[in-house]
């Protein structure tokens, strides 16, 4: 009689670990492997080492024409990955490994890396415009709140607010900013503060404040903000990064032309030095392709900067949590 044949599942526990310990985040998708092997090495257990190093230099993702995308790995290898979810869409914000992708009327969560999905609720905007977002803390966080920004015809600020649980977006607008406010660069909340910030292309700053929908204006100086018009100073929360992407040699390390264009997303990275966390903040870039190609039609793609972080949505959370 022969032999039963035996699942996945049925290898022991401690030798499937110690599998997922060998592997980089990207290779952690050997539990897609068979539905028996993915309930047997839950995510939690298998990528702990790997989704929270410390000091991990963020990776990027190029996307922009199909769902074939390219991820570099810090400053390293390079991946060929195929992400449908990315297809006609647009990263708007990333933090601790999600991204924020506004697709016309869908805006939603995904981490690449796990393919969770958090769909919010419909978006009133269905234009392509040039929105950039931020959010409080991760998705499944039961105080997550959602800002996207924009500044209008008008030279005012919209900003869309969203909190976990709510089934509508709620708009908000400054409109003193015409003169010391720019295009919008960058946009970031940290807890402490309890305020979304959000940066322009020179030195303006604003401070968002979902609690009781407060707006303060700033300018940069030096590694302080200024109230316009006031004495009053205050350290910025976190280094600034502007120019991430040229400065780092990517188009060299993606093995792109000059004729490429690409706009990118930038993300809030942390890491620690002296048992502090520290966070910096990348911006938005425009990188335009060389001038003696401008008379030949290039490509334009996408790019997002992303902590490698492996994101698993409890059986809890769904669709309608946000």
């Amino acid at each position: 009689m022969a032999e039963a044949r035996r699942g996945w599942a049925d290898l022991p526990t401690d030798i499937g670990t110690s599998i997922a310990e060998h592997l980089v985040l990207i290779d952690l998708s050997f539990r897609k492997v068979c539905k028996s092997w993915n309930s047997a090495y839950a995510a939690s257990r298998c990528s702990a080492k790997i989704e929270s190093p410390p000091n991990y230099e963020p990776w990027f993702i190029l996307y922009g024409e199909d769902s074939q995308c390219i991820l570099l790995k810090g400053s390293q290898k390079k991946y060929k990955i195929n992400f449908p979810e990315l297809d006609g869409a647009t990263c708007i914000a990333s933090r601790d490994g999600w991204l924020l992708v506004h697709q016309e009327t869908v805006i939603f969560f995904f981490c690449p890396f796990s393919r969770s999905k958090i769909v919010l609720p419909q978006f009133p905007d269905s234009e392509q415009r040039d929105y950039i977002g931020a959010f409080s803390s991760p998705p499944t966080s039961k105080d997550c709140a959602v800002c996207v920004v924009r500044r209008n015809d008008k030279l005012e600020v919209e900003l869309q607010l969203l909190y976990r649980g709510a089934n509508a977006w709620t708009m908000h607008k400054y409109s003193y900013c015409r003169d010391f406010f720019n295009n919008i660069k960058a946009a970031a909340y940290l807890d402490d503060r309890k305020r979304f910030h959000i940066y322009d292309d020179i030195n303006g700053f604003l401070t968002f404040s979902p609690e009781d929908g407060n707006w303060k204006i700033y300018l940069i100086i030096g590694i302080g903000i200024s109230r316009y018009k006031s004495a009053e100073v205050e350290r910025i929360p976190f280094f600034i990064s502007r120019w991430s992407f040229q400065m780092r040699s990517m188009k060299t390390k993606l093995g792109l032309k000059e004729d490429v264009s690409i706009d990118t997303c930038g993300t809030l990275a942390s890491y620690r030095t002296d048992n502090h966390i520290q966070y910096i903040l990348l911006f938005n870039e425009n990188i335009s392709q060389k001038t003696e190609t401008r008379s030949r039609r290039g490509r334009r793609l996408k790019g997002v900067w992303i902590e490698p972080r492996f994101h698993k949505i409890p059986q809890k959370c769904s669709r309608h949590d946000l």
